[in-house]
């Protein structure tokens, strides 16, 4: 698996094993993933695939080497906390995410709120259950560098895709 939780001067933590792929056809460049939305905090964007500084730029990056929506796996996506991901500073556990792809709209449900370090690449395993995790820096209001990673972990709502 690969993961980036560093955004912010271009370093990255990487795990060395590779999990096992969600789809044989995996976007790849700046290609779009699909379409994020939180009602709770009034966040709607789309997503690319990606983690580095030009596709966080322009989207939230789905994390290379995570799962895409489907009946297993867990989907990574990071996004810059002051830009795309600003309004995670108002989710809360019962939150509805919805994250619409090609192959549907997929609807999840916040479970958690964790603050890691950096390097706590764990949060991005791969799951037996169908899960979303969300990851950006912290704190909102940190100039510079943050110290530290919002990880807002998600379960699949039974019935989806719709």
């Amino acid at each position: 698996m690969i993961a980036v939780l560093s955004f912010v001067g271009g370093s990255s933590a990487r795990a060395t094993e590779q999990p096992r792929a969600a789809s044989v056809n995996r976007p790849s460049g700046t290609t779009t993933v699909g379409m994020i939305e939180i009602p709770a905090v009034g966040l709607a964007t789309r997503v690319l695939e990606g983690s580095n500084a030009r596709t966080l730029r322009l989207a939230v990056g789905h994390i290379p080497g995570t799962a895409l929506p489907g009946p297993s796996g867990n989907v990574g996506l990071a996004g810059h906390r002051h830009t795309f991901f600003r309004p995670l500073r108002r989710i809360k556990v019962g939150d509805e995410i919805r994250f619409t792809t090609v192959a549907g709209t997929f609807k999840y449900r916040v479970i958690s709120l964790r603050i890691v370090l950096p390097d706590a690449i764990e949060v991005l395993n791969d799951t037996q259950q169908p899960t979303l995790t969300l990851v950006t820096c912290y704190p909102f209001d940190f100039i510079g560098t943050a110290p530290q990673r919002l990880i807002v972990h998600a379960e699949m709502v039974p019935d989806s895709p719709n």
